[in-house]
């Protein structure tokens, strides 16, 4: 097993690191959604975070076609309301207004199965200004296809000797995210490109596919998330309403732990600011 997080504990973050772990093998008593029941990969996530629990995700267990893009389900346009990328891109735009095809996607309106998933279709998310730009975003957002495999979130202090960890996830407040941002960059003396930030992605693909795309870099970038307003609804009777995420590849979770030591994790400036109310 992994020793407890240096950077959780010098950085008073209280939750748990959470590891993104891709396996073959199915965890016993893990936490897991029943499958063709609609869930939000967050609601589990922060039950990991909050309670040191385990959570593991499979293609047919993740409802959520955002949610399967942002664990590296694939992209599984028959999981979501709209049935197809075009109307996946209407919904995330603006809606029947913006449709490209405005007879598909009106008659998918006239299937939902209630006025609020009529309501959500009709009017879309408005998080990209039409469906071009959520093209766009898509071309961006990374694919991967992890249809054989579990995906499991586990407290990086229970991740064993060759787990094929892809994310190590902290729940911080702006303080810590400062602090963290900070240590990211404490050995390389990147300025702009040491960390991004996830904006426009859901909270499961930010920690999630953003966050894959770095492993095995020669600088990889951490990534600032939880910037999605959905999921942040999800989860902000569990978390909180001050709070992100900040994930990074193992690689660079375990470079960031050898530097908290003697680091400004270490003076009264950091202290000051941690042990303040």
């Amino acid at each position: 097993m992994m020793p407890p997080s240096v950077i959780a504990r010098k950085a008073g973050i209280k939750r748990n690191p959470v590891a993104i772990v891709w396996t073959d093998k199915k965890p016993e008593k893990a936490l897991e959604f029943k499958p063709g029941v609609w869930s939000c990969v967050m609601w589990l996530f922060a039950k990991v975070a909050n309670d040191g629990k385990t959570a593991v995700f499979s293609e047919a267990t993740t409802t959520c076609a955002g949610g399967s893009m942002g664990l590296g389900f694939g992209r599984p346009w028959e999981k979501h309301a709209a049935r197809s990328e075009d109307g996946f891109c209407s919904f995330l735009s603006n809606g029947a207004d913006g449709a490209i095809d405005k007879e598909a996607y009106n008659a998918i309106i006239a299937q939902s199965f209630d006025d609020h998933h009529r309501k959500m279709l009709t009017e879309g998310e408005r998080f990209f200004k039409n469906p071009a730009v959520v093209k766009k975003f898509l071309k961006n957002l990374p694919l991967y296809d992890a249809k054989d495999k579990f995906i499991v979130m586990k407290p990086v202090s229970e991740v064993k000797e060759g787990d094929d960890v892809k994310s190590v996830v902290f729940v911080a407040n702006a303080d810590q995210i400062a602090a963290l941002s900070t240590l990211a960059n404490y050995g390389t003396g990147n300025l702009r490109d040491g960390i991004i930030v996830a904006a426009g992605a859901a909270g499961c693909q930010a920690m999630g596919v953003c966050t894959y795309a770095e492993y095995g870099k020669e600088q990889p970038r951490a990534v600032v998330g939880l910037t999605d307003l959905s999921a942040r609804k999800s989860v902000r009777a569990t978390l909180g309403k001050d709070v992100l995420t900040f994930s990074v590849p193992y690689g660079k979770y375990k470079a960031m732990e050898r530097n908290a030591e003697g680091s400004f994790l270490d003076l009264d400036l950091w202290k000051e600011l941690r042990d303040s109310e």
